[in-house]
């Protein structure tokens, strides 16, 4: 068999953060996952700068999470300051995520990207070809062919093709290929624009020294030119200006125009300037994020302004969530009717981040002077409601009819605490494993029927339990699990390989019921665990 007449598991188109974690994940489970990349190595300059507490435990979930670490800086508060430096908002980051990691972090993102490169480098099932552009592809009954051609930067920094080509295919093609993403274009999958667009400038820098300011990570939100400034890990600094009408953004990443902007902070003894550049800050959000067997994730699916941190962060939950769809249906447990779940999940979860990033957004983008003194004096009288809660999943893959306090859980992030099993203590998706997880206050093995037993083994579901003795029973560590059991109302939850809770049972509520209603939803046949 020649390398075109292979058939990959995935064909994957991009190799950003987002492509990294979703071929990392898909290669954990153990599947051939074939990633063209147009850039000839790493992207090595930053781009996206923060990401919270469950991207952090995905990150955990595929071994990278302690190289992580090394450069991470924790944030505990994102600020929002008028021109007088008054206080218009504060987003507190200081307490600790459900995740099992503190709420937020800022980050560098080469050496995040390096970080999740030799994740994926250790997965012999995942082959990464960089230097490829997809050119074309065609859809048939039981796989995706893909045109890619051989590509490089001239000298003038524009990405030529050669003649060389080349022909994969792969059961399914995904497109994590950005903002232009051919695999959505060339799909015919619309883009609906959703309105903010604005031009700001990008600078970055390498700290010479340890510095401090007296704010350090926010908004200032000055009409005369809106600016943020905030860490990219314990080494580098980024300040953002917005480009006013009229201005010439190209004249303003002029080496000498940089540091004007940025002198009330910096001097060239303190920082070595490494990228200016312009972004569109734009909203948009996929139409349709499948078209038979090719999916999108991250911004070939969606974009947002950059005001709430959230991006990457959201193309990272769209990587996780299709990923182990992808693994039911490759290891034929489920049908290809499971992947319409990732749009019906995702779509409407990240729009309501894109509608808190825009509206932050324009909080910040104000430049008339009475406009802004209006949103000064609102905010400071308090008449401004705080953010929304961050959202949760409502439709997809979830437990059909919640009663009680259950309904209350069902689509929100499920916990991770210390726990203890058989000598050893740690997270609970290091001790136990991630993926499907069945917790529960009190053991429920004496309580499940053979069907539930398949179908636990089945879906290999890590079953842990708080109780005094038994197999699967896992030591409180922290005293996390008592509490969230006894404020949540629930003897049970049954969470999914995304740490999205599927279903809860409070008590005198079956939890064979519960199971039973996963296994229909993900149309599981009786006999597949013999297979």
């Amino acid at each position: 068999m020649t390398s075109e007449d292979k058939i990959h598991d995935v064909v994957q188109i991009g190799y950003g953060p987002v492509g990294q974690t979703h071929a990392a994940l898909l290669g954990k489970m153990g599947h051939d996952v074939a990633v063209f990349e147009r850039h000839a190595g790493l992207y090595a300059l930053p781009r996206a700068g923060h990401v919270d507490h469950e991207i952090m435990r995905i990150f955990q979930s595929i071994g990278c999470v302690e190289a992580i670490q090394k450069d991470i800086f924790r944030c505990s508060t994102y600020g929002w300051r008028n021109a007088a430096g008054e206080t218009l908002l504060d987003i507190d980051w200081s307490q600790d995520g459900i995740s099992g990691w503190a709420s937020d972090y800022l980050f560098y993102q080469p050496y995040l990207e390096d970080a999740l490169d030799v994740a994926v480098s250790r997965l012999p099932s995942v082959e990464v070809h960089h230097g490829w552009e997809a050119i074309g592809f065609d859809q048939h009954a039981d796989h995706v062919e893909v045109t890619l051609a051989r590509g490089a930067l001239d000298d003038k920094g524009v990405f030529q093709l050669s003649d060389e080509r080349r022909r994969v295919r792969g059961r399914y093609l995904v497109g994590a290929d950005g903002a232009n993403s051919f695999v959505r274009n060339s799909a015919g999958m619309a883009f609906e624009d959703l309105g903010f667009r604005e031009q700001w400038l990008v600078t970055d820098f390498r700290q010479k020294r340890p510095l401090s300011f007296e704010f350090d990570n926010g908004q200032i939100c000055d009409p005369a030119r809106p600016l943020c400034l905030f860490q990219l890990g314990k080494s580098h600094r980024r300040f953002e200006f917005m480009i006013l009408p009229g201005e010439d953004g190209q004249e303003l990443t002029q080496t000498d125009r940089v540091w004007s902007l940025v002198k009330p902070w910096l001097k060239p003894e303190d920082a070595e300037l490494i990228r200016s550049t312009v972004y569109t800050f734009r909203s948009a959000n996929a139409l349709q994020w499948r078209s038979g067997r090719v999916m999108l994730i991250g911004d070939a699916a969606h974009l947002m302004p950059p005001f709430l941190g959230q991006g990457m962060c959201s193309g990272i939950r769209d990587a996780a969530g299709l990923s182990w769809k992808l693994d039911l249906v490759l290891r034929e447990l489920a049908d290809g009717h499971l992947l319409d779940s990732h749009m019906l999940e995702r779509r409407p979860h990240v729009g309501s981040i894109i509608e808190q990033a825009v509206a932050l957004g324009k909080v910040s983008c104000t430049i008339d002077l009475e406009e802004a003194s209006v949103r000064d004096q609102a905010f400071l009288s308090g008449a401004v409601p705080p953010p929304p809660p961050f959202p949760w999943l409502v439709e997809g893959i979830l437990q059909s009819s919640p009663s009680g306090a259950a309904a209350g859980l069902v689509g929100r992030l499920g916990p991770q605490a210390l726990v203890g099993w058989d000598g050893r203590t740690g997270l609970a998706d290091d001790v136990m494993g991630s993926g499907w997880q069945l917790l529960s206050a009190a053991s429920l093995v004496d309580e499940l029927n053979a069907s539930s037993h398949d179908t636990l083994a089945l879906l290999s579901v890590s079953v842990g339990d708080f109780g005094d003795a038994g197999d699967h029973s896992l030591e409180d560590a922290a005293g996390s699990y008592g509490r969230f059991f006894a404020e949540a109302g629930v003897r049970a939850i049954l969470v999914r390989p995304d740490f999205y809770v599927f279903g809860a049972i409070g008590p005198g509520e079956d939890a064979n019921d519960l199971i039973a209603d996963l296994a229909k939803q993900l149309r599981l046949q009786p006999g597949m665990l013999k297979k």
